[in-house]
């Protein structure tokens, strides 16, 4: 059976390998597509692109976008987009001077804990945008944690003691801003936020009169049991069934990348699917 990964993550958004050696391991790994859907940004495609063009695998442009949707927490995934698209370089550019906001917060919040951290510090660690896990590589470079674990519990995480919350499009405008650049949207791995699944019908129903399109069914850790409840609540709704590993790199060393041995395996006609929707589009 032909694997793809659909949900892969590059230095530009909080991950360790470039956009350049996500395609080359993607490619030692017989993965016959990969897109690249980084958080909140798409600088690193041209790079992926530019890679692809040198091995025998399909490249998708893609996007993961962090939204909020009524009180729910999400990530909207959007593939096939034009990542020059002027909506979506400005939607982009607004969430990374969020970002910027809660970096310097999360400095403010180390130094009053007695942890000297400034901006250069981490410039010399991030090689795309500033995210957690480069505060956590420092963490663990200047011997406070040993882990990346340690540094999310005790300082980064929800309840750690330099948590600053990260500000979010409302879902509709997350699922617009893809729409607009060409692109389907997604709802990414849903049985991360209800392992019943009990209310994501409901919430499938809401985005899909927003503009959603796909569901993440295959998933790391969506069990066998979660993900044929997914694809039969799917199909019954009328979405394309999607998958991918969400691979960083060592940054989630939990996460392999599809088709890694004991890793998540996503079939490949799930791409055919994707591909005729955006054809149709066009």
């Amino acid at each position: 059976m032909e694997l793809i990964d659909l949900h892969t993550h590059s230095t530009y958004s909080d991950g360790t390998f470039t956009p350049s050696e996500i395609v080359i391991q993607a490619v030692k790994l017989g993965l016959t597509a990969i897109a690249l859907t980084d958080h909140d940004t798409v600088a690193g495609i041209d790079e992926a692109f530019e890679e692809a063009e040198h091995h025998d695998i399909e490249l998708v442009s893609g996007v993961e976008i962090s939204a909020w949707h009524d009180d729910t927490s999400l990530h909207i995934l959007g593939y096939g987009i034009d990542h020059k698209n002027r909506t979506l370089q400005l939607g982009m550019n607004t969430v990374q001077e969020i970002r910027k906001k809660r970096n310097n917060g999360i400095i403010e919040k180390l130094n009053r804990t007695g942890i000297r951290i400034d901006r250069n510090d981490l410039d010399e660690i991030a090689a795309g945008q500033l995210g957690r896990p480069h505060f956590a590589q420092l963490l663990i470079d200047k011997g406070i944690v040993k882990t990346y674990d340690q540094a999310f519990y005790q300082y980064l995480g929800d309840t750690g003691k330099a948590f600053v919350p990260k500000g979010r499009f409302e879902a509709r405008e997350a699922i617009r801003i893809i729409q607009d650049a060409g692109g389907m949207a997604v709802l990414a791995h849903p049985g991360c936020m209800d392992p019943s699944l009990a209310t994501t019908p409901d919430l499938l129903r809401s985005l899909m009169r927003a503009g959603l399109e796909g569901v993440e069914v295959y998933y790391p850790s969506h069990p066998a049991k979660t993900k044929k409840k997914l694809k039969k609540i799917g199909v019954a709704l009328g979405l394309l069934l999607t998958g991918g590993s969400d691979f960083h790199g060592h940054v989630k060393s939990n996460l392999s990348m599809a088709g890694s041995q004991g890793a998540i395996r996503v079939p490949a006609i799930l791409l055919d699917g994707i591909k005729k929707r955006l054809e149709t589009r066009a």
